[in-house]
């Protein structure tokens, strides 16, 4: 699948407006809209957007996340308590419908747990509408870092480690990912200009074939679309590698 890259003035704007449609689109086709969250915090500002507006069909979302860092709930790091704060506990989404990645004794654990969750609720291998995903200026998409074999997991979840240092990471992988209808990766700012150029160059967009374990995006496969949307800071230069756009 050849990717779509669109390079705009607001990304937040960007996204969310698709966010919107999406939502409305895959309720009247499908009776709910699943997505997995993005993590850091180049999405906030759009959840926050997210969490002013209660005319959505919001008791119809199903969400959870792509990736998460094995700390307490409550802990500043979580991509959920962030989403939470922003978004979600602003507006009228049933408590049932909100699958954060649970906290066990071991990231394993959580992981198998979290695997079996999704399975109950979306299918066997899972189906979402959407992954909201980001990029990191080192390449990574979710939790799966170059280099450490995370791009080729099986299964549904996966955990990674990406330094010994830091605490494990939790993830979908690449094929769960890749069971999506529809997968979004939003990326702003200049420091993730060079990691963006790389993927694209290295696959992304059609005939090149980089390495997933370098550029693990590439391994990152939906049955409907594959969107790129990139500030001017981190497209500069790669609009004119892209396909044509469309809505």
């Amino acid at each position: 699948m050849e990717a779509e890259l669109h390079v705009v003035d607001d990304v937040t704007e960007a996204w969310v407006a698709r966010f919107v449609a999406a939502c409305h689109h895959a309720v009247a086709e499908r009776g709910r809209f699943v997505v997995a969250l993005a993590g850091g915090g180049t999405p906030l500002a759009g959840y926050r957007r997210l969490g002013e507006r209660l005319d959505l069909p919001w008791e119809r979302l199903w969400v959870t996340w792509g990736d998460e860092r094995d700390v307490p709930r409550d802990h500043a790091d979580r991509n959920e308590r962030a989403a939470r704060e922003a978004w979600l506990d602003r507006v009228p989404i049933p408590p049932e419908q909100v699958l954060g990645w649970p906290r066990r004794d071991s990231p394993e654990a959580a992981a198998r747990e979290h695997a079996d969750t999704l399975r109950t609720a979306f299918g066997d291998p899972p189906t979402l509408d959407l992954a909201l995903l980001g990029l990191g200026a080192d390449g990574h998409t979710a939790s799966l870092f170059p280099g450490t074999g995370a791009v080729g997991a099986t299964g549904v979840t996966i955990v990674v480690r990406p330094t010994a240092d830091a605490p494990a990471r939790l993830s979908l992988t690449a094929s769960t990912l890749s069971g999506a209808r529809e997968a979004w990766v939003v990326v702003a700012g200049r420091d993730k200009r060079e990691a963006l150029r790389r993927t694209l160059d290295g696959g992304l967009l059609a005939g090149r074939g980089g390495d997933p374990e370098d550029l693990p995006l590439l391994a990152v496969r939906p049955s409907e679309r594959l969107l790129v949307l990139a500030d001017r800071a981190a497209g500069e230069g790669a609009a004119a590698t892209g396909p044509s756009p469309r809505a």
